[in-house]
Order: C-alpha cells, then structure tokens, then sequence
C-alpha cells in the first residue's frame, strides 16, 4: 500500500499506476477479501478507504469488489472500542456491492496484551484465536457456498438495464 497514491480520477487509463493495477489484480484475484486494520479515533486509518476506493473504480462495467465475500479482523488498543471500523467496512463494501460476511465480527480489544510466545513464535492467546478461526472460516463458508453470486447477479442486471 505504500506505493499506492490517495485516488485522484487523473490515474486511470493510459494514466493507471503499476501499484493500482497489482491492488485491483489482487482483489480480482482473490476468492474473498479478509481486510484486518486498527482502529484510530473511532474508525479505520485513511489507508483502508484509499484502497476501497481504487479497488472500486472503474465502476462499470464491473469493478473487482462486485460479489466477493468479505469478513473483517480489527485490533485496538482500547477495552471497550473497535466495533466502529468493521461495522463501517461492511457497510462500505456492501455499497460498493461486495458481498459482506455477517454472522461474526473479530475485534482484539487491547490488542497489545493478547500477544503471547507459543513454540518459539508469536501469535495470540487461545481464546483470541479461537475467535480470529472463527471468522476465517465463516469468510470460507461464504466463498465455498458461492454466497454473492446473488449479489454478481443483481450487478449485472443492474449494468444490462443501462442505456
């Protein structure tokens, strides 16, 4: 993300940055989308919607979020915060006509005590992870049942009813 510039309509076409390209090529790419961000001041950093923004352009006549599954992993330093910055990830991709995971949101709240040495290697504390698998496998779900091919199919209505 660091080579990929703020979303200015001027990058597009003949004008479309390499970084761009590999960053729509990657959402196209991918069977589903697992975004994990912190959370500053009640929502996620600017970078996360730089992204969505890019990824969703050009709009017609299908960008690459259009029916992919979508789950969210957030971390925050805070004991009672973090539900904000999945909340508005959803929303946004479900706008954007992406299709987003509902049944479980992950949020490690005071991220920083839940990191722990197991086996020589970092990861996070059993009932953190148990919960983090949880959301994985429900993003999993969604991509193996095909979960927005509705979602595929009311874009492309929606395209073939332009004039």
């Amino acid at each position: 993300m660091k080579d990929v510039p703020l979303y200015h309509e001027d990058f597009r076409g003949e004008n479309l940055l390499d970084s761009v390209r590999q960053l729509r090529d990657a959402y196209r790419g991918a069977d589903g989308v697992i975004w994990t961000t912190p959370e500053y001041n009640y929502a996620f950093p600017g970078i996360v919607k730089n992204a969505f923004d890019w990824g969703s352009r050009p709009m017609l006549p299908r960008h690459s979020f259009v029916g992919k599954p979508m789950n969210a992993v957030v971390a925050t330093i805070s004991a009672t915060n973090g539900i904000r910055s999945p909340n508005d990830l959803k929303r946004i991709w479900s706008s954007c006509r992406g299709f987003s995971v509902t049944t479980f949101d992950f949020v490690l709240q005071l991220a920083p005590s839940k990191f722990v040495e197991e086996n020589g290697e970092e990861t996070i504390e059993p009932m953190s992870l148990a919960s983090l698998r949880l959301a994985i496998g429900h993003l999993v779900r969604a991509i193996q049942g095909d979960d927005g091919a509705v979602v595929t199919a009311h874009w492309v209505a929606f395209v073939e009813s332009l004039p």
